[in-house]
């Protein structure tokens, strides 16, 4: 039988949108919304819900190192002894099993840890915790490092489970592996080793990860250690079950963010862990993820709900929109607290508004064609408005031509620049259609830019019939510049485009504006810090120059490296700014001719940091420049000042300085010495290749100096010898 069209078309649509959110769910691109519901309706369930009766093979409970345990025994780390103290206690108390979630990878007093593996090996039912972890290290990669129980420890011990659980994107454990390898051996969780113990029955090696069913975390029994050291806890809490024995105090920072809430201790996460292995040991339901093709089914069964409200009017359609969402809401809370299958009524709720959004096409058609023009204005002002927020990126002054083209339809668009008189001065920005010639007239845009005022005129040039629309801007009284629009069309901007272009207008002669005032402030800063280089220079005439030939083979060094631009740029500007700490140098000293006392080098070796004093509060040099003011003087081998760094730990800036430095000041004539001949300089760094300076950057130095030498010398009226 042919089902009725309105049955068909809901039925299709349906179908689409179950396979869209289906597929955005498999993909994991709903992975956020989804881990927050999860969480939600699990808390949900335990609040409102009593939870149901677990049967566990062997129940667990937790022996804290608490504060209070902490302020009895004071002195950490504590004696090992007072953990075989324990194992004795928990043991005569008729525990089933011991798990340790305590590092123990580190030897101790050997004594001591004799007791330890004593008291271990008569238990035989000792697990202890084992993990690893990885470590970022500082030149780029990781290490990975297994953290295992000493020898004389694990030996004894009945078991070893790791502790280590994946954290989920959003910070917050809901997995654990039943199964890791640690130091070369497969190993369950420490809650899996605990449990293999109490039962004596092993679980086979399994390499899939489990839910923790934080449903099961009431009731957890916890007892100080102290009252455990000392005999004061209650032999019930402890008899038949498996024991954990772990930190809780904050002091020990093992706290982590579950779906209950942040700051769970890593031992009680361990003992939600164990009774969920537990349960799933003796047959009972534990939380777990509903089959993908249910999750379908009940985006189907919504959105074919959704269809059948249709005839409802929009109030009454939204409210029973709402009806819905929180039933779906609701049955996955009970879900959860009943059958711990977690259903996510996410994508649900989420294709039930696609399918309501899908329902008013018919009034959207109606209003389609002044929201399309509307839209695309409002989108070119926002964009436009984002490239004058960054005016350094890129070219947002071309953007906001290209969005404001698209706008108003436009073959051409360009924007003629004016200068500082006023008048334009010959310098335009254009964007056009592939094969259309650049857009407007000069002699009609200076004009519209003398009366101040937007002229639409019929199109000049090819003889193509158009319109072309000559719109000037200004910045508060100065003049930008005018904005011009080709269109192939002669009808008038309708009033959206107009107020589009009026708007746009705007914000392109803030823009360009901005970016006038960023250069000129460019301007200003490299002016001054050309004049600080100046002001150290005039202090010593031996040096004239040598900032600048210093920035200019630093750069070329820099250049021939790849760094990045901005690197470049600060390794420049540090070149010009290394010496200004001798500001602060007598001239006593900075000009004697003759060598220093030792009181003299200690003030002239000052110059580094004072240096660095004077430039850090200067707004808008990076570190990299900072570094070169203040480590130029640093010695590959570690014998340089002032901090007495050595290798890659001198910023790279620094060495490259460093090495430009010395062949200067041996090439120029100093108050203390006669400039040296090049051949004498040249194998003065290479003498010291590998002590003084980086090897690598030598060779590099001293082959620009002889590909380029001369040249670049040339650029600073000369210098070196």
């Amino acid at each position: 039988m042919r089902l009725p069209r309105p049955a068909r078309t809901a039925f299709a649509s349906a179908a689409l949108v179950t396979a869209v959110f289906g597929s955005l769910s498999a993909a994991g691109l709903l992975a956020p919304a989804e881990r927050f519901a999860a969480d939600a309706l699990l808390r949900m369930s335990l609040t409102h819900m009593a939870p149901a009766a677990r049967p566990f093979v062997t129940d667990v409970t937790i022996v804290a190192l608490d504060p209070q345990s902490l302020r009895a025994f004071p002195s950490w780390p504590w004696p090992r002894s007072l953990y075989a103290q324990a194992i004795e206690r928990l043991d005569a108390a008729g525990a089933r099993a011991l798990a340790f979630d305590i590092d123990l990878s580190s030897p101790r007093d050997p004594a001591d840890d004799a007791t330890l593996a004593d008291a271990i090996a008569r238990s035989g039912k000792v697990a202890l915790a084992a993990f690893r972890q990885q470590t970022s290290l500082p030149g780029g990669g990781e290490l990975e490092v297994a953290s295992v129980p000493i020898a004389a420890l694990a030996d004894r011990a009945a078991a070893l489970g790791n502790v280590l659980m994946p954290v989920e994107p959003d910070g917050v454990m809901r997995f654990a592996p039943r199964w890791s390898e640690v130091g070369g051996r497969e190993i369950p969780t420490l809650a899996g080793a605990a449990l293999d113990i109490a039962t004596g029955s092993p679980a086979a090696r399994d390499t899939t990860r489990m839910r923790v069913d934080y449903r099961l975390s009431a009731g957890i029994p916890e007892i100080p250690m102290v009252e455990v050291i000392e005999g004061r806890f209650d032999p019930r809490l402890v008899a038949g079950r498996a024991v954990l024995i772990g930190a809780t105090a904050a002091e020990f920072q093992d706290l982590w963010d579950t779906p209950l809430g942040p700051a769970r201790p890593g031992v009680w996460i361990q003992a939600v862990a164990y009774r969920t292995l537990a349960a799933e040991r003796a047959g009972a339901p534990v939380l777990r993820a509903a089959p993908g093709w249910l999750g379908c089914a009940v985006i189907f069964a919504a959105c074919l709900l959704v269809s059948a409200l249709a005839p409802l009017g929009p109030s009454q359609r939204l409210g029973a929109l709402a009806l819905l969402a929180g039933g779906a809401v609701a049955a996955s809370a009970v879900l959860v607290a009943t059958r711990g299958l977690a259903v996510d009524p996410v994508a649900p709720i989420a294709a039930m508004a696609s399918m309501h959004v899908l329902g008013l096409e018919r009034v959207r058609d109606r209003l389609r064609g002044l929201l399309a023009a509307r839209e695309r204005s409002l989108t070119a002002i926002y964009q436009v408005g984002e490239a004058a927020a960054a005016p350094l990126g890129g070219d947002p002054l071309g953007v906001a031509l290209v969005l404001l083209a698209d706008v108003v339809d436009a073959r051409a668009v360009a924007l003629l620049r004016a200068g500082a008189d006023g008048t334009l001065d010959g310098r335009r920005l254009d964007w056009q259609r592939r094969g259309t010639t650049p857009a407007g007239d000069t002699e009609l845009a200076a004009r519209a830019l003398s009366e101040r005022a937007t002229a639409s005129v019929p199109r000049r040039g090819d003889g193509n019939a158009g319109l072309c629309v000559y719109a000037p801007l200004f910045a508060g009284t100065r003049a930008v510049g005018v904005l011009v629009v080709e269109r192939e069309s002669q009808d008038p901007l309708e009033r959206v485009e107009l107020r589009t272009l009026a708007t746009v207008g705007a914000q392109i002669a803030l823009l360009a504006e901005n970016l006038r005032l960023v250069d000129d402030l460019r301007s200003t800063f490299d002016a001054s810090i050309e004049a600080i280089a100046s002001a150290v220079e005039a202090r010593d005439g031996y040096t004239e120059m040598h900032c600048r030939r210093l920035a200019i083979f630093s750069v070329s060094m820099a250049d021939r490296l790849g760094l990045p631009a901005e690197e470049i740029e600060a390794i420049r500007l540090g070149a010009l700014l290394h010496d200004v700490g001798k500001i602060g140098v007598r001239d006593e000293v900075l000009l004697k001719p003759g060598r220093f006392t030792p009181e003299e080098r200690a003030e002239m070796e000052e110059h580094t940091v004072c240096g660095h004093r004077i430039v850090m509060p200067i707004h808008g040099l990076r570190p990299t420049t900072l570094a070169c003011v203040r480590h130029h003087h640093e010695r590959w081998d570690g014998t340089g000042y002032p901090d007495g760094l050595a290798g890659d730990a001198i910023p790279l800036g620094a060495r490259i300085v460093s090495i430009v430095d010395v062949w200067d000041a041996l090439s120029t004539k100093r108050p203390y010495k006669n400039a040296l001949a090049q051949a004498e300089v040249r194998e003065i760094l290479e003498k010291y290749r590998g002590n003084f300076f980086e090897p690598a950057l030598v060779d590099l130095f001293l082959e620009i100096l002889d590909e380029d030498g001369a040249a670049m010398l040339a650029l600073t009226g000369g210098g070196a010898s």
